[in-house]
């Protein structure tokens, strides 16, 4: 009886690093387009924040360069932020007293079709046949 063998844990790092890539190209970019919602001061700048729903706008672009993924084994993490940039999750998900500027969801529905692909071609490229 012929057997199908999947060797996805071979392929898998390389896809997901491939994803991973397109995701922060994506974000970053997202970033980069203004929104024009409110006008602030901060600091003695001025800052136009985001329409509720787009990406958050730059400040200081210390969010934009914290956006990264992270692969462990067959996981990987797609986000921003770090120790000292707390706020991307607010961002991310809203809080009681501000709508979300969701970037990292936006990302990965504007890529859905490319991941979708990769995803293919990575079980595509497992199978093996053998007895």
């Amino acid at each position: 009886m012929p057997k199908i063998h999947f060797d996805f844990d071979k392929l898998a790092k390389g896809s997901l690093d491939h994803i991973g890539t397109i995701l922060v190209k994506q974000a970053k970019g997202n970033m980069n387009k203004t929104s024009y919602g409110k006008t602030y001061i901060i600091g003695g700048k001025v800052h136009i924040a985001s329409r509720v729903g787009d990406s958050p706008n730059n400040l200081s672009g210390a969010l934009n360069k914290s956006i990264r993924f992270e692969i462990h084994g067959r996981k990987m993490k797609f986000g921003a932020g770090n120790e000292s940039i707390r706020y991307a999750k607010f961002l991310e998900l809203g809080t009681r007293k501000m709508s979300k500027r969701p970037n990292y969801t936006k990302s990965i529905m504007q890529n859905k079709h490319e991941i979708d692909l990769e995803l293919k071609r990575l079980f595509e490229k497992s199978i093996r046949w053998g007895k």
